[in-house]
């Protein structure tokens, strides 16, 4: 079995960067013009010339940014927040043994084997559903490209909020030396922040799991500002809807992803759209059938939902409509690309059901893993680092890709081939 020791491609990076600084002195010497240095073909840089510092370099394949925000220019406008999220997507195509990661997927954690002094957790409060689990093998993956990392861990409290706090102290007790999480109980998890953080441990949140404090009570918190996409929800219930009913789900009660985009959406809205309902379903799509189920039983002519989970609502909300005798015919703002609604609404084959959506961002949990390791070797990190939102319409952009299996997100950065053997079938 293989398995890559060391980062060849910052190495040549490095070197690089040496033979084009010394060409460049003798440029001047002999009188040479001044001119600004380019990136190489299909290639997207920050604003320093990644020559290693902090261990990482500040450039990422431009189709692969093209892959997972949909457009490569959608990055974080700070500098620095762009520099992170440039290192943690230029590892994305490092060469990593797969069948490392998918038995340390399948283990909740493994040895690298690179004999590295450093470890590092995805201390989760709750990971049972397809969305969290393809985040881990993104983080897995990342953990992968750095051989300082000789362990990797991870833990999920099974949606219980004590067992999430003792999971996290017992990280710290371990003294892992990175922390990435999504605060599926919002606030109540700063004890167990404020702790890692003063014990010198970064903690990183990804999806933007904001909870009190960036940059004080835990390092950063990644993703795309929640307030930017329920306007831009509120922006196409405006368009598509005009006016009537429409519903707002969430995850579980109390997380910063459904609170942030709730609070922004409802305010923007038209006076004559009507939110009748806002209803949390634990990211379980059979609760997701329930809620729905319920919700259109009082209110039948229903127009429009709101939610994060796009194959909740595939496998949820159309076997509620299906058990209703109704036709789906609705307005759906999604925060997630999962291939399976796509490929539902597809199948579907109703001009009646609209569909936007955003980049599920499993990919976000790299440049969290990365923001926390560039902690570690002396970086400022940003309070938060924020993506630009830019919703996709399912008519133009469809987001069933062949190949993915229906529960993936065709925005992840998993390899396909891997994401196969995830998920057979």
């Amino acid at each position: 079995m293989h398995l890559r020791t060391g980062p060849p491609r910052r190495r040549y990076w490095l070197v690089l960067g040496l033979l084009v600084a010394a060409l460049a002195l003798v440029a001047a010497g002999c009188g040479g013009d001044d001119g600004d240095d380019e990136a190489g073909p299909g290639a997207t840089t920050g604003e320093t010339t990644g020559d290693g510092e902090f261990g990482e370099v500040y450039e990422a394949d431009e189709a692969l940014l093209e892959k997972t925000l949909f457009d490569a220019e959608l990055l974080p406008e700070d500098e620095m927040s762009r520099n992170i999220a440039l290192a943690a997507y230029g590892r994305a195509d490092d060469d990593v043994d797969q069948e490392l990661a998918l038995r340390c997927w399948r283990n909740n954690g493994c040895k690298t084997g690179t004999d590295g002094e450093l470890t590092v957790g995805y201390v989760e409060g709750f990971g049972e559903n397809i969305y969290r689990e393809i985040s881990k093998m993104e983080f897995i993956l990342q953990a992968l490209t750095y051989p300082e990392i000789g362990e990797i861990i991870y833990t999920s409290a099974q949606s219980d909020p004590d067992q999430a706090l003792t999971d996290f102290r017992a990280a710290i007790s371990r003294g892992v030396d990175v922390i990435v999480t999504y605060p599926d109980f919002g606030d109540a998890m700063l004890p167990v922040f404020k702790e890692a953080t003063e014990a010198g441990i970064p903690v990183t949140t990804y999806a933007w799991g904001y909870v009190t404090g960036p940059g004080e009570n835990y390092t950063t918190v990644v993703g795309e500002d929640t307030c930017n996409l329920g306007k831009a929800f509120a922006n196409v219930m405006n368009e598509e809807v005009g006016s009537g009913k429409i519903a707002f789900l969430g995850g579980f009660p109390g997380n910063p992803l459904s609170l942030g985009w709730q609070k922004c959406e409802e305010p923007e809205l038209n006076d004559e759209i009507q939110v009748v309902a806002k209803e949390a379903t634990n990211w379980d799509s059979s609760k997701v059938q329930e809620v729905v189920a319920g919700i259109l039983a009082r209110h039948p002519d229903i127009k429009g939902w709101s939610y994060e989970y796009g194959l909740g609502m595939a496998q949820g909300a159309v076997a509620a409509y299906k058990a209703a005798g109704k036709p789906f015919d609705a307005v759906l703002t999604m925060r997630t690309d999962d291939v399976g609604l796509g490929c539902a609404v597809n199948d579907l084959d109703n001009p009646n059901l609209k569909v936007y959506y955003y980049t599920a961002g499993n990919s976000q949990i790299r440049v969290a893993l990365t923001a926390g390791m560039m902690k570690l070797k002396g970086a400022e990190i940003p309070p938060e680092i924020v993506f630009p939102v830019e919703l996709q319409d399912q008519a133009e952009r469809d987001s069933c890709v062949e190949g993915y299996p229906q529960e993936a997100s065709a925005t992840s950065l998993v390899p396909v081939e891997l994401l196969s053997k995830m998920y057979p079938g």
